[in-house]
């Protein structure tokens, strides 16, 4: 059978092809028709404008052309002789590219049924709350402890409240008043504007609502080096840096005075790149990706974990190219921003 899907090809340049699907499925095989996907303002966005140098060098992870997307929500079709647990008609969350319709092989591959009273459009939401939680899951903060969040995106925001929901105060800090607003909304303890602050002055901030002292975990939610560098002089002794984001404009510069400070003051940084979690839970008895999705669907299920308001846009799948652009160039305006497969006829390929 014949599917459709979107390709990244140049530079900020996206087009549709065809590509093929068995009919007859094999194995652990399972082929979904695909209701949603989400587009990604980090990974995604950042090959769309070519940012990183691989997707110029053929054989690499990301070389043009490459196929985006990696989340969706979708109906299982049809299920191979040795799946278990999933049948036809059935409604599933996984890692999914923009596209019509997804093959998935289970016995490496992760899909996860949606609770029945989210609507897909909803539930699309746990794929970037999925890379959110990571920072939660590499902190030893403790109940009560106050978290500074550089960076209130879509992933800056759900970090912070999954650590409000765990027990932490979060201090989000973002240049955007919309963004700030957003966060209060979801239930940030508060929120600072570090445009407006000198950084002595936002320190004095941060420690006046954390009793005099410098919190013991900064979360870096943007992906920047520069954010990383400032963060270190942030973090209270012995505390934590996380690094959430994911580092890729060059920067150069000095680095001797932050890694003294953190040599000095015994201050961790640490990567949470979603994909240092074990995926499948069969694969490690402790904390996985599947796991990891499996509860944020409760919690957004059950309204523990607010989404609606952070989804901006939901559009047919033939606007991808203007999610991305939207995403690049109108930051207020694009946050949470879905590819309606469902409801859409599906692009035509070029």
């Amino acid at each position: 059978m014949k599917a459709v899907r979107a390709s990244i090809v140049a530079e900020q340049k996206v087009c549709f092809e065809q590509f093929d699907l068995p009919d007859d499925l094999q194995g652990h095989q399972v082929l979904v028709k695909v209701d949603r996907t989400v587009v990604s303002a980090g990974t995604e966005l950042a090959n769309y404008i070519g940012l990183d140098p691989d997707t110029r060098i053929p054989g690499r992870w990301c070389a043009y052309p490459w196929c985006p997307g990696y989340g969706g929500i979708g109906k299982v079709v049809k299920v191979g002789p040795y799946v278990q647990n999933l049948t036809a008609g059935q409604r599933v969350y996984g890692i999914f590219n923009h596209a019509s319709y997804a093959l998935e092989d289970t016995s490496w591959r992760m899909l996860v049924p949606v609770p029945d009273n989210l609507d897909s459009t909803t539930a699309i939401m746990a794929r970037m709350a999925g890379v959110s939680i990571t920072a939660l899951r590499r902190t030893r903060c403790s109940f009560g402890d106050t978290i500074v969040m550089i960076g209130l995106g879509l992933v800056g925001n759900l970090a912070g409240q999954f650590f409000e929901n765990a027990g932490q105060r979060v201090i989000g800090l973002d240049y955007s008043a919309k963004r700030r607003d957003l966060a209060m909304q979801v239930g940030f303890s508060k929120v600072l504007d570090p445009g407006s602050l000198s950084e002595d002055l936002l320190l004095e901030e941060i420690k006046s609502f954390n009793g005099g002292l410098l919190p013991p975990v900064v979360v870096d939610a943007v992906g920047d080096s520069r954010i990383v560098e400032r963060a270190v002089h942030m973090a209270a002794d012995n505390g934590q840096v996380i690094m959430l984001g994911t580092p890729r404009d060059p920067y150069q510069g000095d680095c001797t005075v932050t890694l003294k400070r953190a040599h000095f003051h015994g201050i961790e940084i640490i990567g949470a790149l979603e994909w240092t979690i074990p995926l499948l839970k069969r694969q490690s008895p402790g904390v996985t990706t599947e796991a990891n999705a499996e509860l944020i669907l409760r919690m957004i299920s059950d309204g523990s974990l607010a989404v609606t308001s952070l989804i901006s846009h939901v559009l047919p799948p033939a606007d991808l190219n203007r999610a991305y652009q939207g995403l690049l160039h109108e930051k207020d305006a694009y946050l949470g921003v879905i590819l309606d497969w469902e409801n859409s006829p599906p692009p035509m390929a070029d």
